[in-house]
């Protein structure tokens, strides 16, 4: 098991930002071929899973383990699939203001590979995935076209 982290300085407010990621059912907006995968959420808060067919990856099913709207934070862990040659993992979002119009957005997790690649790679592979899912967010909010970095076993 990897530890990971991706985190981003953004040039708007965390109370903007968050508004935005707090939504666990809008992550096809923030990741490339968003508009050709499909979702769908079963229940509601803590608990709640998205099945996800993802045209990049396939199948990944995540579970919502913790929610703090205050702390502008939550967590998910992995549940079905293997996307990227993940076994397993667990990520957290945290969205820290700096100031009136900067923030931070951080993403913090585990995993463990599969071992179809090496854990080191396939950790590399979820901390593109974060950072892409960060330029997603941003463009999103900026009404601006992502631009995003190829990821190592992903068809763009």
């Amino acid at each position: 098991m990897i530890e990971i982290e991706c985190a981003r300085e953004i040039d708007l407010p965390a109370d903007v930002v968050w508004a935005e990621v707090r939504h666990f059912d809008r992550v096809l907006n923030w990741v490339p071929r968003g508009d050709e995968s499909t979702i769908s959420v079963t229940g509601e808060g803590v608990g709640m899973v998205r099945d996800i067919e993802l045209a990049t990856m396939g199948y990944v099913q995540h579970r919502l383990e913790m929610f703090d709207d205050e702390q502008r934070t939550f967590s998910y862990s992995l549940t079905g699939g293997m996307p990227l040659g993940m076994k397993e993992y667990a990520v957290v979002a945290t969205v820290t203001p700096i100031d009136d119009g900067h923030c931070t957005l951080r993403w913090a997790g585990r995993m463990t590979a599969d071992g179809s690649l090496d854990e080191e790679a396939t950790g590399c592979a979820l901390q593109m995935a974060l950072a892409n899912m960060t330029t997603g967010i941003v463009a999103v909010l900026k009404g601006e076209a992502p631009q995003f970095t190829q990821q190592l076993g992903v068809d763009y």
